[in-house]
This record gives C-alpha cells, sequence and structure tokens, in this order.
C-alpha cells in the first residue's frame, strides 16, 4: 500500500471570475505516537521499551547538543540534520549584524533510507 490521496476542489477567491481548479491532496491519518513506535521498536530489538526510550532521548539531547553548537549531524541512511538562519539582506556591511537574523530552524536532508522509499512510493486514489 501507498500514500493514498483524494481529489479536492478549490474556488481561487483572490482571481477573478474566480475559477475553481482541482488537486490532489493526502489522505491524512492519525499520527503513530512516540509511545507506540518506542514499543514497537523494542519488540524489534528485543529490549526492554525503557531502555529504548533512554537510547532515543539520549540521542536526541546529543543532536541537540552539537547543533547547538553549530555542527551538522549525519545520521548514516536516516539523513542529516543542519542549524541554519535566515537573514535580512541589508545595503552595508555595518549593518550585517546577527540583529538581522529573521529566522534559525534546522534542514533535515533525508538520506539514502528515506530517499529510496519515497522514490519506491506508490500513490493511489481513495475509494470512496
Amino acid at each position: 500500500m501507498g500514500l493514498i490521496v483524494r481529489k479536492t476542489k478549490k474556488t481561487l477567491g483572490f482571481q477573478e471570475g474566480k475559477p475553481t481548479v482541482y488537486k490532489l491532496q493526502n489522505v491524512i491519518f492519525p499520527q503513530v505516537t512516540s509511545d507506540q513506535l518506542i514499543e514497537e521498536c523494542s519488540i524489534s530489538c528485543g529490549v526492554n521499551p525503557s531502555q529504548t526510550k533512554a537510547v532515543i532521548s539520549a540521542l536526541l539531547d546529543r543532536l541537540v547538543h552539537y547543533m547547538v553548537i553549530g555542527h551538522g549531524v549525519r545520521l548514516e541512511s536516516f539523513g542529516s540534520f543542519s542549524p541554519k538562519i535566515r537573514v535580512k539582506c541589508v545595503k552595508t556591511e555595518e549593518e550585517a549584524t546577527v540583529e538581522t537574523v529573521q529566522q534559525k530552524y534546522i534542514r533535515f536532508t533525508p538520506g539514502k533510507k528515506f530517499r529510496t522509499m519515497l522514490n519506491d512510493l506508490t500513490v493511489e486514489t481513495a475509494r470512496n
């Protein structure tokens, strides 16, 4: 089974004549919780769920630690995380200060496993 989509109708109220357009949209399923994921991982690895939770918590702590000091972190086939900023462009060198930082964010670049999954992902229309 792949990604399930449905057709949606939208009226473009901002355009003259208010044309109607159609597009495909993901069918939204409930999110898997961290507790569900931890339970499944612990069963798969044959370890206690509290140990699995501790490992994941430690991994997240280390990711944050390294990104706070400016490092990107690559998790092999999972992907890479890098701290980034968006800044306001200014006309002079003197104006280019930390006050021009408009947003801080984390860039995630999918690794091989996710890229392969996306390439192989099928899309099918929902049955009504």
